[in-house]
């Protein structure tokens, strides 16, 4: 009899034993396998793309200032779509439109011009009308900086034109009608592709602005028309 009540207390410990180390198991496997998948979760999510686009050419790096591509941006634009249009990136809008025609720019893309442009990238502005037209930029923060890319409608060689055409942007605080920050110009270059392309940058130099006007310089010009892509801006200290 003794020896029944102590086989059988050997059992009982035994199956004590066995269901504490399953407990323990139960409760230790699904945090390390929690802990395991939130780790890998993370270094996903912390991981930075810089998304594929359509292109006439290998992307480029993304910019470090605040863009706007016309790809990239808020609301979606749809390829066809005049100007006016706001683009929002980044926490600060950019209004877009055009004088003295209203719709004189539309959103366009080698997809539906097929036209060569290494510099451009996905969606472009895209000049409609054969007319002299300015493209004008307002944003809802001041800046201190813009840079962007662009192309003149020009062809070179016999009976063309032997350069391109310069672009002006002109800055403004608040309208183009009050206060004149300053103006640059800028002549793209000719290459294999298609049409000159050049960079166009200006900086305030200590003064802020919120508003550009882009259009072709009106001395000796061979053409009416240009291409914008890639608006880049550096914001003023708040």
């Amino acid at each position: 009899m003794k020896k029944r009540i102590l086989g059988m207390v050997a059992v009982i410990i035994v199956v004590i034993t066995l269901v504490g180390f399953l407990g323990y198991s139960l409760k230790v496997n699904p945090v390390n396998i929690f802990s395991s998948s939130t780790s890998t979760q993370t270094k996903q999510n912390s991981s930075s793309t810089w998304p594929s686009l359509p292109v006439n050419s290998t992307p480029p790096t993304a910019p470090t200032g605040i863009s706007f591509d016309f790809d990239r941006s808020v609301p979606v634009l749809l390829e066809g779509q005049n100007v006016p249009f706001y683009q929002t990136s980044n926490g600060v809008t950019a209004y877009f439109s055009s004088y003295p025609d209203l719709t004189a720019f539309s959103v366009q893309s080698y997809d539906s011009t097929f036209y060569k442009l290494s510099q451009f990238v996905g969606n472009y502005l895209y000049d409609n009308k054969p007319a002299k037209n300015t493209l004008e930029i307002t944003f809802s923060k001041p800046i201190t900086d813009v840079s962007l890319t662009f192309a003149t409608i020009e062809y070179h060689g016999v009976g063309n034109v032997d350069e391109p055409s310069f672009m002006k942007l002109t800055a403004y605080l608040n309208s183009t009608q009050i206060t004149l920050v300053g103006s640059t110009t800028a002549q793209g270059a000719f290459s294999s592709d298609l049409y000159p392309q050049g960079t166009l940058s200006f900086h305030g130099n200590g003064k802020v602005f919120n508003q550009i006007t882009l259009e072709l310089e009106t001395k000796n010009v061979s053409t009416t028309e240009f291409f914008v892509d890639t608006i880049v801006v550096t914001t003023a200290p708040q």
